[in-house]
């Protein structure tokens, strides 16, 4: 399974790219309550521990990003082209 990471916001008005975005927020970053992970210690997360820091993430995002709304919903994939175990 491959879990998503980093999600970038883009604001445009007028079809111009708002001043200071895009904004890139990391689920590894620290935020709210939760503190800074490596990739390494995301990806040993228990499923239900992942998905815990993701809807913490997605909630923190929404947020500080007004009017945004973050799907989740292909964060966390199957990706048999990127499995290196056959």
């Amino acid at each position: 399974m491959q879990r998503g990471t980093e999600l970038t916001v883009t604001k445009k008005i007028g079809g111009v790219m708002v001043n200071g975005y895009p904004r890139m927020y990391k689920v590894t970053d620290a935020f709210g309550n939760y503190a800074a992970v490596t990739a390494e210690e995301l990806a040993k997360l228990a499923v239900a521990e992942y998905q815990v820091r993701l809807d913490a993430f997605k909630t923190y995002v929404e947020g500080v990003e007004n009017g945004v709304t973050v799907k989740t919903d292909e964060a966390y994939v199957e990706n048999l082209g990127a499995c290196p175990i056959a």
